[in-house]
């Protein structure tokens, strides 16, 4: 029974987060899955960015970038 609180917990966290990074997105950052997966904590974004090079609609479209 607490394995589950704790489950829901961790879903509600993650939950709040998401929403959290949906209000806050950036113009640049609209619809890009790094920006939805890790919001302000993306590699690639730093506050005020007005173009994204690094973009990205699917995390299909991110594994076939060379590296």
């Amino acid at each position: 029974m607490e394995k589950k609180l704790d489950e829901i917990e961790e879903n509600k966290e993650a939950a709040e987060t998401k929403e959290e990074n949906s209000k806050n997105v950036p113009i640049c950052c609209v619809g890009c899955v790094r920006w939805e997966k890790f919001g302000k904590s993306c590699y690639y974004y730093w506050e005020g960015k007005k173009h994204c090079t690094m973009w990205i609609g699917s995390w299909d479209d991110a594994m076939q970038q060379p590296l």
